[in-house]
């Protein structure tokens, strides 16, 4: 038997660094975790536990001036849950002297490179060498694979370090610091057309029978060769090729000959304990740990903070205790009453301008109060003109309305950003009579910089008036075009050099115009906006006028800003939102794959992150392992290989096991509204979870969403993509749940360990009656509980099945069903020849290249080995019961590919 708790680690933050406290948890009331989305949720929750602390000590009287812990902890004190676990993995502190080694031997020599590492780094953005074959001494160098900035390989065509030759993409790694992922890097020595080939792949595991393209292969003139000396194998060392050795974690290494396809070393760590200094691995090689490298099964399920100590005690007082209840990041983050912020006002908070007068005050106010420092915008007296009643655009707080003549003025502060250069943003909008914005320079030149929008000519022009009385056309935009309602700025930028200063003008973020002044410009001293020069002024509004030095972001950022970032992906917008917040984050995947967003609308923080991820269909979560969150997107969850394969007639699965045959999470009438847009629908019209009544279907099931996406062509992709969602016809098996304690379970606990939200559970040897195939799940949250007497995991699921979708290249994924057929004529239970009708347009692959495949029919699995027709009927030439099932099928029975696929949203 696995014994009882296992051993684990309390951790508290305090004096700058986590204390071990694990003696004062009381094993006898446990600790619960949960973590994810719960039931059939959308959002993630905070991750939560509970759990007992020993007082008698009375270290937890945080209140007590006695107390050992006195003024060093408090609401929300970070914390750690760690469990020592399963087999171990390799960690390495990234020293130069840290590695894992074995010697040379035969079956370390290649032809063709193909180099595979599965590993969790700190950091994927500092260059580390991950595995060498190499000796500084006696021209031994074989090769190197460094990782971090992208990946790169260098070799050793005859052993000496001068002759290395090097590949690598610079492209930014799609994994989050401590996250798992692993790399591939294939050196082909010879393509056959007088060159070499080196590619470069990333998969979410080593054991991924797909592996995705990472930048662009890098190919070589001449052919090439990789050296065959006396150099061993090393895994996190440093040889000097790069300033460091590897920081994080090591869980599987491969090396295959490319040439032969044969995998020469395989090092998975499964024949190691923790702690040992050498192991053998599956293949017989001898691997040996150097400096501060270890073999550890540690796993943080959990860091988060503490949110309050309340002390308790027994009737005696002898027993005192304190119940603590740790929540991740996303509970303190969505405290607080704070306006909703527009997504212009987040960025410039971020952004950090000199000065900045938004102009949203309230309806009585009497001045516009500054974003950073304390001078307000006056408006002059005699101005006319309506606080709170001026729309920039809809998703943007109100600003002032100039209903007449009028004029705002305000001090710009001397700032030595500004010394050789700044810039001046105006955003405004409904503007239909003549207004000039101009900034005026200190005394040292006195020079004003008008920009003058004029309407009457549809142009925008730029004037100089020196304090002399000499008035420059510096010049004009023309036509403008922005004499409407929709959100406008124009920038004024200038930079010194010498004794002139450039100029630029920009108008909606893009150079319209530019050329050259003197004397060069020094620092503003006051901004001003007049309105009404014309004498018939009647509509503008303005605001968020913006001061910043030589170093303000691009034009082009302030207009995405202003214009609510639209077309902005949920990648990036998550990356960005969680930047302006200061919280520490994370992206999974690339954000070039994921959803193009509409416009951010006035959201809280963790509404805006919950808009991004219902739109994308991914997950925003809390990192397990920091205090931090981690977006992971819809095209992760992708043809994924199974984190964790159970074998439900081997007993690994506990009770309850509930399998559900019902509609619950039926959608097959779905309605999607792109917020400010269009709108589609889509509909299931024939089949077993179609809108027709039953028998024929299951009746109407209709669902609407309203998302952010960026384009009206949106709406309909995504109406398709829910009811493919949500028409998956198959039981659903709502938890899962694991006893870790059962030994039987206990070769899988590194691959619990491991899972994740998101990740891919797969079941087999399922009873007859649940159906006789493989069935697979999404992870979306688990509750985890450790105590005394009892290690268990429960896991929160929904079907994996509409997550295989179309994808080139992997035999697995890529075929795709025709748009109908069943059996011509009856056949048999042991019949091997099928008689196939097409009833859409297009007949089944005769090519012999895409043979085998598996098909269904009656829900009997068959491997189509061979098939013959250039018209319907088509003969198919089968093995039967794959999957155990034998029986007779009638004529008019469907068939269909085993598995089928779909294009990707």
């Amino acid at each position: 038997m696995v014994a009882l708790p296992p051993p684990d680690l309390f951790e508290l933050y305090y004096n700058g660094q986590f204390n071990n406290r694990t003696s004062d948890v009381r094993a006898s009331a446990g600790v619960t975790m949960s973590r994810g989305v719960s039931a059939e949720g959308t959002r993630a929750d905070p991750s939560a536990a509970d759990m007992l602390l020993n007082n008698r000590h009375g270290d937890y009287s945080r209140r007590n001036p006695m107390s050992a812990l006195y003024g060093k902890i408090g609401p929300n004190t970070p914390m750690r849950y760690s469990v020592d676990a399963g087999y171990p993995y390799l960690l390495l502190p990234g020293d130069t002297s840290s590695a894992l080694t074995t010697p040379d031997a035969a079956v370390l020599g290649v032809t063709d490179l193909d180099i595979r590492i599965e590993v969790a780094l700190d950091s994927y953005t500092t260059a580390q060498e991950a595995v060498s074959r190499f000796l500084n001494s006696g021209n031994n160098c074989s090769w190197s694979l460094q990782v971090g900035n992208g990946l790169q390989l260098s070799w050793y065509p005859d052993g000496s370090f001068a002759s290395q030759k090097t590949a690598g993409i610079g492209v930014q790694l799609p994994a989050i610091p401590r996250q798992r992922i692993a790399f591939r890097v294939v050196l082909d020595v010879n393509t056959g057309a007088g060159g070499h080939l080196v590619s470069f792949y990333w998969a979410p595991s080593i054991t991924a029978t797909m592996w995705n393209p990472l930048g662009t292969a890098t190919a070589g003139t001449g052919t090439t060769t990789v050296f065959d000396g006396a150099a061993g194998l090393q895994l996190g060392t440093n040889t000097g090729l790069v300033g460091t050795g590897l920081k994080g974690r090591i869980y599987a290494f491969q090396l295959w000959d490319g040439a032969t396809g044969v995998r020469k070393v395989n090092v998975d760590f499964s024949t190691a304990k923790a702690g040992d200094t050498s192991f053998t691995d599956t293949g017989g090689l001898v691997w040996t740990k150097a400096g501060a490298a270890a073999l550890a099964n540690r796993h943080v399920r959990m860091a988060g903070e503490v949110p309050a100590w309340t002390p308790q005690r027994d009737a005696s007082g002898a027993d005192r205790t304190v119940p603590i209840t740790p929540a991740g990041i996303t509970r303190r983050l969505d405290a607080g009453t704070k306006p909703l912020e527009s997504a212009l006002l987040r960025y410039l908070r971020a952004a950090g301008p000199i000065e900045c007068w938004p102009l949203i005050d309230g309806a009585q106010a009497t001045s516009g109060a500054p974003l950073v420092g304390t001078a307000p915008a006056v408006v002059l007296p005699g101005s006319t003109y309506v606080w709170a009643d001026g729309e920039l655009a809809d998703w943007i707080e109100p600003v002032i309305h100039l209903t007449g003549g009028g004029r705002i003025i305000a001090p710009l502060p001397a700032h030595a950003s500004a010394a050789t250069g700044w810039s001046v943003d105006w955003p405004f909008s409904q503007l239909d009579s003549l207004v000039t914005c101009s900034v005026t320079e200190g005394s040292a030149t006195g020079r004003t910089w008008t920009v003058s929008l004029d309407p009457s000519t549809n142009k925008i022009q730029l004037f100089t008036f020196t304090a002399a009385g000499a008035t420059t056309l510096q010049g004009e935009i023309s036509p403008a075009n922005v004499f409407n309602d929709v959100p406008h700025v124009v920038r004024l930028t200038t930079a010194s050099s010498g004794g002139s200063v450039g100029w630029s003008l920009y108008l909606d973020g893009v150079l319209a115009v530019a050329g050259a002044d003197t004397p060069a410009a020094v620092p503003l001293q006051n901004v001003d906006v007049l309105a009404g020069l014309s004498g018939s002024f009647k509509s503008m509004a303005l605001g968020y006028i913006t001061y910043w030095g030589s170093s303000a972001p691009s034009a082009a950022d302030f207009y995405r800003a202003l214009t609510g970032f639209q077309g902005e992906t949920a990648g990036a917008r998550f990356l960005r939102l969680c930047t302006e917040q200061g919280v520490p984050a994370a992206l999974m995947g690339t954000a070039s794959a994921t959803t193009p967003l509409g416009v951010q609308k006035r959201e809280k923080f963790l509404d805006a992150l919950a808009s991004l991820a219902r739109a994308d269909g991914g997950y925003v979560l809390e990192q397990r392992d920091d205090r931090a969150l981690a977006f992971r997107p819809r095209q992760t969850l992708y043809n994924q290989p199974p984190a964790i394969t159970l074998d439900f007639s081997t007993g690994v699965i506990s009770e309850p096991f509930r399998p559900l045959d019902d509609e619950k999470l039926s959608e097959n009438d779905v309605a999607v509204t792109r917020e400010g847009g269009t709108f589609a629908s889509a509909v299931q019209l024939t089949g077993p979870l179609s809108v027709q009544d039953p028998p024929a279907g299951i009746g109407r099931y209709d669902v609407a969403h309203t998302l952010s996406l960026a384009a009206d062509a949106q709406a309909l992709q995504q109406a398709a993509w829910r009811l493919h969602v949500g028409t998956v016809d198959g039981l659903r098996y709502p938890q899962i749940t694991l006893d870790l304690g059962n030994p039987r379970v206990w070769p899988l606990i590194r691959a619990v360990y491991l899972a994740d939200v998101g990740d891919k559970i797969r079941l087999t040897g399922l009873p007859d009656d649940y159906g006789p195939d493989d069935v697979d799940l999404i992870i979306r949250g688990y509750k985890e509980t450790v105590t005394e007497k009892t290690w268990r995991i429960t896991f929160t699921c929904t079907p994996g099945a509409p997550y295989d979708v179309l994808q080139l290249g992997a035999p697995a994924y890529s075929r795709l069903a025709t748009a109908g057929s069943q059996l011509a004529s009856a056949i048999t239970a042991t019949a091997t020849s099928l008689s196939v009708t097409t009833t859409g347009t297009t007949l089944w692959t005769t090519a012999a290249g895409d043979r085998p495949f598996d098909i269904v029919v009656g829900g009997e699995r068959m491997t189509v080995t061979n098939l013959t027709g250039a018209t319907s009927p088509q003969t198919f030439t089968v093995t039967r019961s794959v999957n155990g099932v034998v029986k007779s099928h009638v004529a008019g029975t469907a068939l269909q590919i085993a598995r089928p696929v779909v294009y990707a949203l």
